[in-house]
Order: C-alpha cells, then structure tokens, then sequence
C-alpha cells in the first residue's frame, strides 16, 4: 500500500505545475499520480522525466509515441477508453498497472481533462490512495464535464478488483478499435436521438436513462475519435466529412443545450442527418 502523500498542498503543488508548460492540462491528482494531456514531443516527454515519472499510461485511441518515451528513459501503457465509459477490460487493466508497474504516472488522454482524470481517479481507487468520494473529486478538480455521464458514473460504481483476479496483460501500444465498431458506437448514440426526437427533443418515458444533449455529444465525440485515429486509409475526403459531421453534431448538440425552439433542433439535426447520409452511400458498404 502506498503511504506517500495522499493530499497534496495545491496551493504549492499548482505553482510547481506551472514550470512544465509542455503538459496540458497537468494535474497533480496524488503524491505519484499525475493527469494530463498527450505528451507532443521531445520537450514533453523532457518535462515528464523532469517531475520524476517514469510510467506514462495512454487511455487515448491514438497510438503513443514509445520511441520518444524511450529516449527520456519513461515506460509506456496504452489502455485505451472511450466517452461513454470505462469498460470492465480497461478497469481491470488500471488494477494491473498500479499492481505491476512502478510510479510515478502520468495518465493522459488527448487533451487531458475528461478520459485521463476518471482513468486516474480509478487508477488511485485500485491502489487504494483514494475512497469513493474521494475519486470524484479527482474529476471536479479536473474540470471533467458531467455530460460525460458515463465517465461520472463507472469512476462511481467502480469496484476494486480481489488481490487473486485474472488482470489483462499490459501492451505498450493496444490494439484499438476498428472504425466499423467506432461506427457501431456511434449509430447507437444516434438512434438513441432520434428517440429523443420522438419524445419532442426530451428524455423518452421509456428510456430514462437518456438525455439528448448528452447523447448528440456522444456522437460527436464518436465522429472526432474516428477522423483522428481510425480514417487515414480511407483517404481525405473520407475524413473531411467525418470532421463536417463533427462541427454539424456540435451546433445540433448546442442547440439541444440552448433549449432552442423545436424547430431550430430539428433542422440542426436535418443538417447531420444529411452529411451522415453522404458518407454513408459511398463508404458503409
């Protein structure tokens, strides 16, 4: 059990912080914990060796730069998770890595304030750094938005693993997903819209559980994580509509967040539906 300091003084600790300006978003969660936003470049990875960690763990579907890592002499764990949520494979792989690997870590997403807290406050609830309560306020300091519903909610329901559980092996770079089942991901998104729109932009009596903002951003984030990470083969303009549907899925989301006029939502959604429709008649099939 780690008896290092647990808390922080912020107050120091956020100054300190400030001397590693190559770090996005860089949050000292834990006494060997750290959360941020993916290293770019040599000068990055510099910083990283400068605070003293000497794990890096990506739970971004971007494939890490290891050789960089190498080179400043910091290990490398690729545990990918999406905005919906923290898969039970992903949660038991953070049990493993705090189990397995030596601190400090630095957990980092893409931008570092939504996937790479919650991969780290679930990170120190395995190690034990942290109680439940204490893991979600590892998110509100982060700033993690609370429209990543799913992400809010497995940090909460998280259970610790048993000291004799079969944990996956640790990768450096982890196969992602394929784009079919990026696009699998995001049609469920989608069609839970649309019962939102049946249900006249609100949550459907049937189905509780589903805010519409919230799942317009889901299909947003789905079309962003595709164009970065899944459409390079498909060619340029493969990836120019996806980013098309992505701004698209962001002014219909804005709406539905503005409480707009039932006519505005449905014409922003009109606007998506049509660019969906456009990549989907030329490369679904």
């Amino acid at each position: 059990m780690w008896t290092g300091c647990l808390q922080p003084r912020h107050d120091v600790a956020d100054a300190r912080l400030e001397a590693y300006p190559a770090l996005q978003n860089l949050l000292l969660v834990t006494g060997r914990f750290y959360s941020g936003g993916q290293p770019d470049g040599d000068g990055a990875f510099a910083q990283l060796s400068e605070l003293g960690v000497k794990t890096i763990v990506s739970v971004d579907g971007a494939t890490p730069d290891v050789a960089a890592a190498r080179r400043h002499g910091l290990d490398y764990v690729h545990i990918p998770i999406g905005y919906d949520g923290v898969a039970e494979e992903a949660g038991l792989s953070l049990a493993r890595l705090v189990r397995d690997r030596g601190g400090p870590f630095y957990i980092h997403c893409h931008h570092g304030q939504h996937r790479a807290p919650v991969a780290a406050a679930i990170a120190c609830l395995a190690a034990g750094d942290v109680d439940g309560s204490g893991a979600l306020k590892i998110l509100e300091r982060a700033g993690t938005s609370r429209e990543y519903a799913g992400l809010w909610r497995d940090v909460e329901n998280y259970q610790v693993p048993a000291k004799d559980a079969e944990l996956p092996a640790l990768v450096e770079v982890a196969t992602v997903e394929s784009l079919a089942a990026a696009m699998a991901k995001i049609d469920r998104a989608y069609d839970n819209v649309k019962l939102c729109r049946k249900a006249n932009w609100g949550t459907p009596y049937e189905h509780p559980d589903l805010n519409p903002a919230q799942e317009a951003l889901l299909v947003k984030e789905g079309l962003r994580e595709s164009a970065r990470n899944l459409a390079g083969e498909y060619g340029d303009e493969f990836k120019r509509w996806l980013t098309e549907g992505e701004f698209l899925a962001q002014e219909f989301e804005d709406s539905l967040k503005a409480d707009s006029a039932e006519d505005e939502i449905s014409r922003k959604f009109q606007a998506l539906q049509k660019s969906c429709r456009q990549c989907h008649d030329k490369h679904r099939n």
